[in-house]
């Protein structure tokens, strides 16, 4: 099983940061789990308008309390652009 855990930076400020943990999960694939961190991503406006999605991560259930996301590198940075099409994953597996 997976959870899932989104990364969201301030627009305009990649040091005002949050991650956000699902509260539907945990997913039995990774797939569904990653899927599921996009439609978080796209609710995001609705809820944090001021915050952009950065990153995800999907743990196994045994994992999550290691979670841990990195921001501010120059992925990140990069990220800045514009669409979720340039998200990486941070998963362990």
């Amino acid at each position: 099983m997976f959870e899932a855990f989104v990364l969201v930076c301030m627009i305009g400020n990649s040091n005002i940061c949050h991650t956000l943990k699902d509260l539907e999960g945990p997913y039995e694939t990774k797939q569904e789990c990653i899927v599921r961190t996009y439609e978080m991503a796209a609710d995001l406006p609705d809820y944090m308008p001021m915050f952009q999605a950065l990153k995800y991560k999907c743990f196994e259930d045994k994992e999550s309390d290691k979670m841990r996301i990195n921001y501010g590198n120059k992925d990140t940075q990069r990220h800045n652009e514009g669409s979720h099409d340039r998200w990486r994953s941070e998963t362990t597996h």
